[in-house]
């Protein structure tokens, strides 16, 4: 058990890292300009079903795809709202605020 959570922390702290060292846009679906960048949105610690899971990685692949845009993730944002808990949800958007306000901080 201890291993399997080992390797949940250091696989979070590794796509935090990637992400932030890409320099990809501040965006709950980010990299549209790099179609192998990972999302800022750690969907391990949201608690997903396999459902919720299935739709949100679709959502952020359009988000990604439309360019990453303030329109394209107030979408995804508003498809979230629609399957995620109220506790899901919060995590979703403070993950995204904290991506947004790096982002900021780097440029």
């Amino acid at each position: 058990m201890n291993k399997i959570i080992t390797t949940v922390l250091v696989a979070a702290a590794l796509l935090t890292a990637s992400s932030a060292l890409a320099g990809d846009k501040a965006c709950c679906a980010t990299g549209a300009a790099n179609a192998h960048s990972m999302p800022c949105v750690n969907l391990v610690s949201l608690n997903l079903t396999p459902d919720q899971k299935t739709k949100i990685e679709a959502w952020q692949a359009e988000c990604m795809k439309a360019g990453c845009t303030k329109e394209s993730r107030q979408t995804f944002l508003t498809h979230a709202k629609g399957i995620l808990s109220d506790e899901q949800l919060a995590e979703l958007k403070a993950q995204c605020k904290r991506s947004a306000n790096a982002k900021k901080t780097e440029t």
